[in-house]
């Protein structure tokens, strides 16, 4: 049984109650397990409450899938319980970027391919595009202008500076003191909350410095990875130019997609760029 609520033949069953009715009727009469899978929970109002008792009340095994910051962990934690398993979906990695790639060209050799990567990052629905340059850049920048921030041109002048200095260790006071110079007063504390918005939206991560000699979690100086570099490339520009960092940045995504837990490493005044942990 499934449902993507993007669409508008579920706007009927947007509410618990609705959506716990329409899953009834369509199980019923059904033997063995159930599966359900529901795309674009979010919009579903309480959706925790359909769920839950769901799970009481049939067989069944329940996928659900989200594209915003409302199905964060702590909120799956108090909405079911810790009955739950998370899967965190990234931009491709290079090798599956290359699968894809290879069907819509495929003599591409790995170094052409490696280059498109670079530029164009790992957005699966680039193939669609058939990785055309210009139509890949357009899609990029729609998606990277789909937010809800009230002060655009703050978000974007905050966005343009964590971009340029993406894998480089930085202050929310810094940033505040950068924007200060370009004639946009805001307090640190305000620059805190874009960038929170930004990395509940997936468009960033951050990543922690550890004294490795303390063996503590500093709360200063983080460093950031873009989630996805070909949406620094088609915003900003410039991926080929700064390829330490973009390099970088994919080294980072990938140790993200094999498990590591990542800090940046501190003894004494030097600094190890990735302290990669796995159980």
């Amino acid at each position: 049984i499934q449902a993507n609520f993007e669409s508008m033949r579920f706007r009927n069953a947007r509410t618990a109650e609705a959506l716990y009715d329409y899953i009834t009727e369509k199980a019923s009469g059904c033997f063995g397990k159930i599966y359900i899978l529901l795309d674009e929970i979010q919009e579903v109002e309480r959706w925790q409450v359909a769920i839950n008792s769901l799970r009481v009340d049939f067989d069944c095994d329940i996928y659900l899938t989200g594209s915003n910051s409302k199905l964060l962990s702590g909120e799956l934690a108090t909405y079911l319980a810790g009955r739950y398993v998370e899967f965190v979906i990234y931009p491709f990695s290079f090798r599956e970027f290359m699968e894809l790639y290879h069907t819509v060209y495929e003599g591409a050799d790995e170094r052409q391919c490696f280059t498109k990567y670079l530029t164009l990052g790992g957005m699966p629905y680039l193939s669609n595009l058939r990785y055309d340059d210009a139509a890949s850049r357009q899609y990029l920048r729609d998606l990277f202008n789909s937010n809800n921030i009230r002060d655009v041109d703050m978000l974007e002048r905050i966005i343009a500076y964590i971009t340029s200095n993406i894998g480089t260790t930085f202050s929310s006071t810094a940033i505040s003191k950068y924007l200060k110079s370009e004639g946009r007063s805001v307090s640190p504390e305000t620059v805190l909350n874009y960038i929170k918005a930004c990395t509940d939206a997936f468009l960033f991560y951050q990543v922690k410095r550890q004294d490795l000699q303390g063996k503590k979690i500093l709360t200063v100086n983080e460093k950031y990875y873009v989630a996805d570099h070909g949406v620094r490339e088609a915003v900003y520009g410039g991926n080929m130019k700064d390829i330490n960092l973009v390099l970088e940045n994919v080294v980072y995504m990938e140790l993200l997609r094999r498990g590591y837990s990542v800090t940046v490493g501190k003894v004494s005044d030097k600094e190890i760029d990735f302290v990669c942990e796995d159980q």
